[in-house]
Formats: structure tokens, sequence, C-alpha cells
């Protein structure tokens, strides 16, 4: 059996620089709960939706998490970061080792368009590997309304999606759907961890391979510390969930080809739909 120590911590931010808190829980947390290998927080706590804190990557808030991944022997995804790459602004959220190296960045390719104005869309997959555990993926808050690239993931052979998200808005229970049949359609762990207030609404939540919720956080801070079993999910893909569906083979099986990607995503119902924009207020005149 192979079981992974994890941590989510929902914090509390404000706008602005976070950094030295976020820095401080991850102590506290490691003080008290030693035997986790891997922390998560959610996106954008560093500099919360502010553009202005934008730094180049590698950068002087980057370090700092390095440090503290080595300082604690951890895995350390620390939500996500603005970068600064020449005139663009990505949202970027870095993997760093237990070493303190930064051995992937992962750039959102679905800002949260059309209020996340000004954010370049990455177009790059990232999965990275801990030996002798999992593969792990990496997809950032709105990315899950797009229920392909979680499906490209764990083509990729991700069995843990780890998923930094900053949700302020009404729409948190459809997220909580969604994290819940990502997790049963790709038959994996779907680590999904939100912002607190008073950016954002919290209730961040832990899906397994069977769409099975592991925990359900409330609104206000939480440390979500949990020890995910990889020999499980490896046995649900292979038999199902209590021994039923097996979607990822049938999948992998099926010879079926899909007209919307074929066509270039092109159709009239498509084109009916109008431009991407911030809805108008109503003429009452």
């Amino acid at each position: 059996m192979t079981t992974f120590g994890i941590a989510g911590l929902q914090l509390e931010a404000s706008g602005g620089d976070n950094t030295n808190n976020m820095l401080a829980e991850i102590d506290k947390v490691m003080g008290r709960f030693s035997w986790l290998e891997m922390i998560v927080l959610p996106e954008l706590n560093a500099c919360g939706a502010d553009q202005a804190l934008a730094e180049p990557l590698p950068g002087p808030t980057e370090a700092r998490f390095c440090d503290a991944a080595r300082k604690h022997g951890i895995w350390l995804i620390p939500g996500s970061l603005f970068e600064l790459d020449g005139d663009r602004v990505y949202n970027t959220a870095p993997v760093i080792s237990p070493d303190g190296d930064v051995i992937a960045r992962y750039r959102k390719q679905f800002p949260w368009k059309p209020y996340e104005s000004g954010v370049t869309s990455g177009d790059e997959f990232v999965v990275f590997d801990v030996p002798g555990v999992a593969r792990f993926g990496l997809s950032n808050c709105y990315d899950m309304w797009f229920p392909e690239m979680i499906r490209t993931l764990s083509w990729m052979g991700a069995e843990i999606i780890l998923h930094p998200s900053l949700t302020s808005t009404v729409d948190r229970d459809a997220e909580i759907a969604m994290v819940r049949a990502h997790g049963a359609q790709n038959q994996v762990y779907f680590f999904d961890v939100n912002l607190a207030g008073p950016l954002g609404v919290g209730q961040s939540c832990i899906a397994g391979p069977g769409g099975e919720v592991v925990y359900q956080a409330g609104k206000s801070r939480e440390i979500m510390p949990l020890r995910l079993d990889l020999g499980y999910l490896r046995d649900v893909r292979r038999n199902g969930w209590q021994g039923l569906g097996q979607p990822l083979k049938s999948f992998r099986d099926s010879t079926l080809t899909f007209p919307q990607y074929e066509n270039g995503r092109e159709s009239q119902a498509w084109r009916d739909l109008g431009e991407l924009r911030v809805p108008k207020r109503p003429d009452r005149g």
C-alpha cells in the first residue's frame, strides 16, 4: 500500500502581499504534522488579485517559498503568482521540490475571461512525478470548467490533480460538483484548495477516484492534512469504483472522433453565442 501525506491550506487573505502569513502557516503546519510530504496553497494567495505585484520568475517571492520547501523537506505548491514575462502577465503555479528547486511552472490556460483581463493564457500541460508515489498534474481555478483539461492530465498519467483556486462568487457550488465529477470521470484524486475570506469563499473540496468527497472545508481558514491511498486509486482504475464503471479504459478503447475538435471548434451554434465580454446592464429608459 502506498500512501502520501498532503495538506491543503485554505488560508484567509486580502489584497497585497500575503507571503509572510503563508510562510508562517507552513511553519506551523509542519511543526504539528511532521509526516506531511506536500503542501498546496490557493491560487494567488501570495499577491491577491493585484497584477502590480507580478514578478519575473524566478524571482524573490518564489525564492522564499523555495527556502521554505528546503527547510521542511517537502514538496510545495504555493498556489500561484502573477508572473511578469516581458510585457505579458501569466497566472503561474510553481512546483517546488524538497530540495528547494523549482521543477516546473504551470501557466493557467484558461484565465477567467472576461473578468481576469490582462492575463495571458498559458499553452502547456504540466505533470510531474514524486518518485515512488505517483504522477501529479496541475490545474488552476477556471481551468476545471473545461473537462478536456483534466482528461488530458489523466491521459498523461496523472493520478492526483492539484488545483489551487480563488473563487469568490455564487458559482462555488457548481465547482464543488465539478471537483467530484472530475474525480469520478478521470479516476483521480482531485485536490482543490480555495482561498478563504475576504478574497475567496473557501469550501475547498478533495474528491476521490469514485467521485466521493474525501473532505470538504467550510468557508473560513482551515488546514486539511490527509493521507491519500494510491493503492485504492489503482484498484479503482483496474476494477472500477465498487466494481462498477471503468471510464478511462472505455475512453481508451473507443474509436469515436469528436467533431468539435476536428472542425476547429467552429459550429453555427457556437458562432451564434456572440462575443466574449462582460454582460451589459439593460437599458431601462
